[in-house]
């Protein structure tokens, strides 16, 4: 059997009480930590001039757009509500792999259940499906001793896959189909990191979304693909990566759960900048220092930080997200970082600009992901030093679900009332035991 059908068996057949409760629970968990984001960036400029270019062309407007009163097609749907979660880069990473997973999948899904109603438990196990996929895959083709360009944005590349598996399952497709449904998602398997720091960044994990939510409507009417997309000879895998390990996808299918390696992010920025951050944070937060008194400050990271976040002089909130040096001024001078900090206003605020201008960075090649060393040296010659062996957000320092809430309430203050977010939290939480998941769609839109 191959890898590709192995998983789409598994799809098939996965009963949601049958997940162990830790892997139900972090469906909720991703479903919290993500609701907000659409919520938020909805207004931003990026989907704005989305919509406008797909508005004209929308079919039947079924389905939602979250933190606004309009609707789309659910394609189209699909696709704006995944440029909108995307804009602050805010969501959750697999950090093995540096993939961003709910997003795709759970779009595609908030696109289908006001067309077809499912319960809230049928909703976070498709979830889930979707979730494990991505993190299965993107591990086949990105983790030693699979080699993969720097330039592939992988989330873009598995994202399809794992949405399609998300609404394959509320589709009800068969073995069959459901290879089907992934074969085509692969087939349209894309994304560039080039697109960093501009709004087609958002677009990736959007159109990745919108794919996976087409190849399973396309296999449910019968249209075939390949058995083995991903791991044939001129597959997926053999397209993007290198040496790629794809029994990877299908070991331990049921009994071990890669979804429980993902984690969630603190700031609103790149992943790779959070140890950093952290250890500048603390810093911060424990001896207060003046940022006019500071001489420089100096920062160990590991590789990727620089490569994927290194921008010296960025000039708007899109450039700062991936800009490592931006960050850390903005954790020194402000003593806390939020999505109130993720503006262009904050990105050219001349403070920061004098203090980012005083950071340094090395890559040290000994250094996880995770890992960083933060020093402060004062004009006084004071040097304040921390080592940070695991970010905030890892998976040894997770965040707790009342933190996770305090997420979706901040970001989701200004465009829905209070009382309307109070329902939507206790919503999501208790997701697995609603007869109707259309309610988080509902309570997500502007009234």
């Amino acid at each position: 059997m191959s890898e590709s059908r192995a998983l789409a068996r598994f799809a098939v057949r996965s009963r949601w009480e049958e997940l162990p409760e830790p892997v139900r629970h972090e469906a909720t968990r991703a479903l919290v930590n993500w609701i907000g984001l659409p919520i938020w960036g909805t207004r931003d400029v990026a989907v704005e001039r989305t919509l406008a270019a797909v508005d004209p062309f929308s079919g039947p407007r079924e389905a939602a757009l979250l933190g606004r009163s309009r609707r789309l097609d659910p394609l189209k749907a699909a696709l704006v509500n995944g440029v909108a979660g995307s804009i602050c880069d805010y969501d959750d990473t697999h950090l093995e792999t540096v993939i961003h997973p709910t997003g795709p999948a759970v779009c595609a899904l908030l696109a289908l259940v006001e067309r077809q109603r499912i319960g809230g438990a049928d909703f976070l196990h498709a979830l889930a499906l979707g979730i494990e996929t991505q993190c299965r895959v993107a591990k086949a083709l990105a983790a030693p001793p699979a080699r993969i360009s720097g330039a592939w944005y992988l989330t873009g590349v598995t994202g399809g896959i794992g949405a399609a598996i998300a609404a394959g399952r509320v589709l009800g497709l068969d073995e069959d189909r459901m290879l089907w449904a992934i074969g085509i998602a692969a087939a349209r398997a894309a994304g560039a990191r080039e697109t960093h720091g501009s709004m087609a960044k958002s677009l990736v994990s959007a159109f990745a979304g919108e794919e996976g939510l087409e190849a399973a409507l396309l296999a449910q009417q019968g249209m075939e693909g390949p058995e083995a997309p991903i791991e044939g000879r001129r597959g997926l895998a053999a397209l993007v990566a290198e040496g790629a390990d794809c029994s990877a996808i299908a070991a331990g299918l049921g009994q071990s759960f890669e979804m429980l390696r993902n984690t969630y992010k603190p700031f609103p920025c790149g992943i790779v900048i959070h140890a950093a951050l952290t250890g500048a944070l603390e810093l911060a937060r424990e001896h207060r220092p003046d940022p006019a008194a500071i001489e420089r400050v100096r920062l160990a990271v590991h590789p990727l930080c620089l490569e994927m976040c290194g921008r010296r002089a960025p000039r708007s909130a899109l450039e700062g997200t991936f800009s490592v040096y931006h960050w850390v001024a903005v954790a020194i001078t402000a003593r806390a970082i939020g999505i109130r900090h993720y503006s262009d206003a904050v990105v050219n605020d001349p403070a920061i600009v004098a203090l980012r201008d005083r950071v340094e960075a090395r890559a040290d090649p000994g250094l996880r992901r995770d890992e960083a060393t933060v020093e402060i040296v004062l004009r006084d010659g004071t040097t304040l030093a921390r080592h940070i062996a695991h970010a905030l957000g890892s998976i040894e320092r997770p965040p707790s679900d009342a933190e996770l809430t305090a997420k979706l309430a901040d970001l989701a203050a200004g465009t829905l009332t209070p009382e309307r977010i109070e329902a939507l939290t206790r919503a999501c939480w208790s997701l697995g035991s609603a007869p109707d998941a259309r309610l988080i769609a509902t309570l997500s839109c502007v009234e």
